[in-house]
């Protein structure tokens, strides 16, 4: 996608939550968040995020860290595929941006994380094995943006042992359990509700309560 292109994906997924009944127009607001600000990120810890993770963190502000949506049971690679499955509602823990200092929880996810990871008390890697790794929340452990191909990862908190879980590649560089194909597919679902439709099929056959979006964002 282009900037323009960008802003605009982003832009509509905070305004589909708001269609979608999940967010008020009140709950977020747009950012003061700077390029600059971004880049000062980046150099102090090595990385290169991606645009459209960049572009979102500079579009708004907002309080709210838990989020839900329908994602299919079997995996999304399942859905992908065009096999129809089972949807059910899946929680996740997204990184908030709050009005005052909007980027202090990401920093702070990064710091932590590397602190983690890099203990030899706990998962006692070397950073190089971790450096493509930038923690934005929780899917089953903590949610990362793996750098190395844009997809989106999880690694279980009380799973020290990342050579013994499968975290680890053939040359020691940690990758985890892949979520997502990326940072846009999360928009997708979580935001623009890609699911939203065949789940609320799929509980009508059942003869279940229509989903209360109201309560799909807590804080």
């Amino acid at each position: 996608m282009t900037r323009e292109e960008e802003l605009r994906f982003v832009d509509g997924a905070f305004q589909a939550l708001v269609q979608r009944g999940a967010a008020e127009p009140h709950m977020f607001e747009p950012s003061a968040v700077t390029d600059a600000e971004i880049d000062a990120f980046e150099q102090r810890f090595g990385v290169k995020l991606p645009t459209l993770f960049r572009t979102y963190l500079c579009a708004y502000n907002y309080a709210f860290s838990v989020i839900c949506a329908p994602i299919p049971l079997d995996g999304m690679e399942t859905a992908r595929a065009g096999i129809d499955c089972e949807k059910g509602l899946w929680w996740i823990e997204l990184l908030s941006l709050p009005k005052e200092d909007p980027l202090k929880n990401l920093y702070g996810l990064m710091e932590s994380f590397r602190e983690v990871c890099t203990n030899k008390d706990l998962v006692g890697l070397d950073l190089e094995s971790i450096k493509d790794l930038v923690p934005i929340g929780e899917w089953d452990g903590i949610l990362c943006i793996d750098l190395s191909d844009g997809t989106l990862c999880s690694f279980e908190q009380t799973e020290f042992d990342w050579k013994k879980a499968g975290y680890l590649d053939e040359h020691g560089i940690a990758h985890g359990i892949k979520r997502l194909n990326g940072f846009q597919e999360l928009l997708e679902v979580y935001f623009y509700g890609t699911y939203d439709a065949a789940y609320e099929e799929q509980i009508l056959k059942n003869q279940e309560e229509k989903p209360d979006y109201s309560a799909y964002i807590q804080r």
